[in-house]
């Protein structure tokens, strides 16, 4: 998998070791607030998260990065759901390295991966209704507001409004 460089981030291929500083972001209740599980309370849960995230990368159906910000870890990037020509962007970063512009940075260098070298030709993500930094982050990132649904079905169970985003090649 490939190294992913921006002008101030370093997006390396997760792994197994990165399991430490993610879990200081999913146990974190406000970075956690708008996805779909609770926030994370002990390691070993992050650290089976990450395998099982390994092995779907083993088996094709996902790409994750590690952001890394001078040396320090703050964040995940993954293409997932990688089938016929498309993928699903999903992103976190470190509560403290919000309102900077790195995930917008990563977000676009991960997109332009996947739809350059990856081959990919469309590119999906949902964001909750209520969270305007991550619409922004994927508008900033090339991505256009396609359809919002009312009562989406969660996997934790709970039904939220969701806008879905799309780009193309």
């Amino acid at each position: 998998m490939t190294i992913l460089q921006t002008a101030r981030l370093t997006l390396r291929p997760q792994t197994q070791a990165d399991a430490p500083a993610l879990f200081d972001i999913l146990n974190d209740p406000e970075a956690m607030r708008f996805w779909s599980r609770p926030p994370l309370t002990r390691l070993a849960v992050a650290q089976g998260l990450v395998r099982e995230q390994q092995q779907a990368m083993v088996d094709g159906l996902c790409r994750y990065w590690t952001v890394w910000e001078s040396g320090e870890a703050i964040g995940s990037l993954d293409l997932s759901l990688i089938e016929n020509g498309s993928a699903e962007l999903g992103f976190l970063l470190r509560r403290d390295r919000w309102g900077a512009g790195l995930a917008s940075e990563a977000a676009m260098a991960v997109a332009g991966h996947g739809l350059g070298p990856m081959g990919l030709k469309r590119l999906a993500a949902a964001v909750q209704t209520g969270n305007g930094a991550a619409a922004r982050v994927l508008e900033k990132a090339g991505f256009t507001l396609a359809q919002t649904r009312t009562a989406v079905l969660m996997p934790d169970g709970a039904r939220r409004d969701c806008a879905f985003y799309v780009r193309g090649r």
